[in-house]
């Protein structure tokens, strides 16, 4: 029985299993509960939203209990609230558990398509940036730091990139 603050919640093996699999891939060395709190953190600041996919879940086997933090549980609540019917209708999601074998592994999905679209950068990736902001250096009026240089810069890609996207919509 989980503590003031914690609750339990049921889950099958492939769910678990999945979501061990994230855990291990982009938040080595977590548990399990942990990767739920920070990826409800993700969705709420909008980072991505809970979409529903076309999924079919391999829902045998015993349920594993995982204990959670009660506010993660209050999430999946209001989730639940929110998104009962169009669950009910394509998942046969009645009760919570089900409820939470589905929108957990929805949300899993959504990660990967957020990450899809995500740029990612490493640090050599900067190298050019630091040379043309060595050659720009001497022509600013003032004295701007690199990180704002490089905060114009990729916001300059971001315009140049939405206006190539208004062009070739036309």
């Amino acid at each position: 029985m989980p503590g003031k603050g914690y609750a339990t919640v049921g889950m099958k093996p492939a769910v678990t299993a999945r979501l061990q699999e994230v855990t291990d891939k982009n938040y080595p060395g977590m548990f399990l509960p942990s990767t739920l709190i920070i990826m409800m953190n993700e969705v709420k600041r909008g980072y991505y939203s809970v979409e529903p996919h076309e999924i079919k879940l391999d829902l045998t086997g015993h349920y594993n209990t995982i204990t959670i933090r009660s506010d993660v549980q209050e999430w999946l609540e209001e989730n639940q609230e929110i998104l009962r019917e169009e669950y009910e209708e394509k998942y046969r999601a009645k009760c919570f558990t089900k409820f939470v074998s589905y929108f957990i592994i929805n949300l899993l999905e959504s990660k990967y398509d957020a990450n899809k679209h995500a740029i990612h950068l490493r640090e050599e990736d900067f190298k050019s940036l630091q040379k043309e902001y060595q050659k720009q250096k001497n022509n600013f009026q003032e004295n701007i730091s690199f990180e704002r240089f490089v905060d114009g810069y990729v916001n300059g890609l971001f315009g140049k990139i939405k206006a190539a996207r208004e062009i070739l919509t036309i």
